[in-house]
């Protein structure tokens, strides 16, 4: 929705009918190839075609007529299109009249968000600025446009690692650390037992014991699995509230394998499990059952991917039968509009073939499906290594981040409280590392550096933040309160480029959240916020605020800012990104 687009179409088409007599459809405006032609230009190629007129004698003809309307500042023909550049009546009158409205058109649909993919074993590291960042951004930009929004973090709490894990905590486990944090100490007892396993074959042989205890339903082992898995969801979730991260729900993989395990939340229970999944499949002639007992689905040739197996012969099930499994509860019991999936890039073959196996038994079309994979994220040094306990710990990645912004706002301002240096350093340095990240292209491979995250310059938290805090203290500095700014009425225009400027990116805020919602592209959300920053500095610096004595330019400009302000609050809420209110 372009309010300023719609208008300028709407013009041009009753000029259309006044000229030619024609009731003409939609009117295509696009962006002339220069800034300096217009705001928009208008090729009238199928009207020419129409009327068997030559296109530049159109635009000539239109030329003539549009360019007594006080909505344009200028008309011209740049063979054979017709540019416009409004005038600053034209948006003056629609930003003292026309109130910015988000879509909300899609209140009965519900999207489901998949993404975290965190292990109840394994402590939240570097990677974990991808999957859970870019995902909070997509609920929150979808729930804002009105859509019924299911945040689902999928937590991994199976497979043999789980298995393993119990038999650890049995033989080296402290109650007291699990308790403190069941995530660090769990990792301890993985690595501890993968180091143990590689001279001790009898470990091998427990581990499957304890996956049949665990299976059978001993008390021991499901108490074992619950402590586990509710402790390691409490401690993680700390370190996803430092970066405003909160899943409606942590619906762990065991869930789907249906041996009826205790729910970690309130969501709905379970009808087809994993092995009803294979069972169907099967009947359906989807999968095949081998001679070995193992199930495989093998896929047409022409579709170009590789067969994959559902189940093993032992009759244990791998992550696909797990991922068609939650796409058929998704959709059972939410009916999704849409499921997208935030997972790494290097997954994408895999939910290939999970999403043409969903759409083949007819559960949810394809078009449904939208795996929006993301680039891998590291440090300078290198890649980690989980089996040897190898991993850059977010925890650690965020309290470094503080430490180096205390050293860099003592730098700039060394009388600054400690109180002050504290709060600061906490809001701004953490999100600067988190904007940093989701400015870059999503399917990018992003090596970290803290030089280009921690900056005050350009496209970055801190630039942005800085000019928000700024127009706060122009309203704060007016003496005008918030309600008498709103409900002023001015008889005064715009008269710079730059309240114009400013206007005109406010108004595209609309036009950026629909776009960054058709491939799920949260860099432009940021570009914009960028951009948006970069108006209002200009404005800023251009336009007498404050001083100016006509009391009417003065509160034109005070609204000006006090929309800013609420346009870019909706920007980071949409990011989850908190701004400051000082700095």
């Amino acid at each position: 929705m372009n309010i300023i687009k719609d208008s300028v179409s709407e013009i041009l088409k009753q000029t259309i009918q006044e000229v030619y007599h024609i009731d003409w459809g939609e009117i295509k405006l696009e962006n002339p190839p220069k800034k300096e032609l217009g705001d928009f230009c208008f090729g009238p190629f199928i009207l020419a075609k129409q009327i068997g007129k030559n296109p530049a004698m159109i635009s000539g003809e239109l030329k003539n007529i549009l360019e007594k309307n006080t909505n344009f500042l200028e008309v011209t023909v740049a063979w054979p299109y017709l540019n416009f550049k409004l005038s600053y009546d034209f948006y003056t009158e629609l930003f003292l009249n026309e109130s910015m409205k988000i879509p909300n058109v899609w209140a009965w649909k519900t999207i489901v968000v998949d993404y975290i993919w965190a292990n109840v074993w394994k402590p939240l590291h570097i990677g974990h600025m991808c999957t859970p960042n870019q995902g909070q951004v997509t609920c929150n930009l979808f729930r804002l446009l009105g859509y019924n929004v299911i945040w689902d973090s999928h937590i991994g709490d199976w497979w043999i690692i789980f298995w393993k894990l119990i038999l650890a905590y049995k033989l080296w486990g402290d109650k007291e650390k699990l308790k403190e944090n069941a995530v660090n100490h769990l990792f301890e007892l993985y690595v501890k037992i993968t180091a143990e396993s590689e001279n001790d074959e009898t470990l091998e042989e427990k581990t499957r014991a304890e996956f049949k205890l665990l299976s059978e339903w001993n008390a021991e082992s499901i108490e074992l699995w619950k402590e586990f898995t509710s402790y390691s969801i409490s401690a993680m979730q700390i370190q996803l509230d430092r970066l405003n991260v909160k899943p409606d729900f942590d619906i762990g993989e065991s869930f789907y394998e249906g041996i009826g395990l205790p729910k970690i939340g309130n969501y709905p229970d379970l009808q087809y499990k994993m092995s009803d999944i294979v069972q169907e499949l099967t009947q359906k002639k989807i999968a095949t059952q081998n001679e070995d007992g193992s199930v495989w689905v093998i896929f047409q040739e022409n579709s170009k991917i590789p067969s994959c197996i559902l189940a093993k012969r032992d009759g244990t099930h791998g992550y696909l039968a797990s991922d068609l499994a939650a796409i058929k509860y998704r959709k059972e019991n939410w009916n999704p509009e849409k499921i997208i999936y935030h997972i790494d890039v290097r997954q994408d073959l895999h939910f290939k073939q999970a999403f043409e196996i969903a759409s083949s038994a007819s559960w949810i079309e394809k078009s449904k499906l939208f795996f929006a994979g993301n680039g891998f994220i590291a440090l300078k040094t290198g890649a980690m290594s989980t089996r040897k306990g190898n991993i850059i710990k977010l925890e650690d990645l965020l309290d470094e981040a503080v430490e180096r912004a205390k050293k860099i706002l003592l730098e700039k301002n060394p009388e600054v409280s400690e109180k002050d240096l504290k709060e600061i350093s906490e809001i701004i340095w953490i999100w600067a590392i988190k904007y940093g990240y989701l400015s870059k292209s999503r399917t990018t491979d992003v090596i970290f550096d803290w030089d280009e995250f921690m900056t005050f310059d350009w496209n970055s938290f801190p630039y942005v933040a800085y000019s928000y805090v700024r127009a706060l203290r122009v309203l704060e500095k007016s003496w005008i309160s918030l309600d008498d700014i709103k409900s002023s009425q001015v008889n005064e225009k715009f008269s710079t480029p730059e309240q114009v400027s400013l206007y005109k990116d406010i108004w595209a805020f609309n036009e950026t959240m629909l776009q960054a919602t058709e491939n799920i592209t949260h860099h432009n959300i940021v570009l914009y916020a960028y951009n948006l920053a970069k108006s209002f500095s200009a404005f800023y610096n251009a336009v007498n605020i404050l001083a100016e004595e006509k009391e009417d330019k003065k509160v034109l400009n005070l609204k000006l800012i006090e929309k800013y302000i609420e346009t870019q609050k909706l920007v980071f809420e949409v990011l989850a990104i908190k701004l400051p209110e000082k700095m």
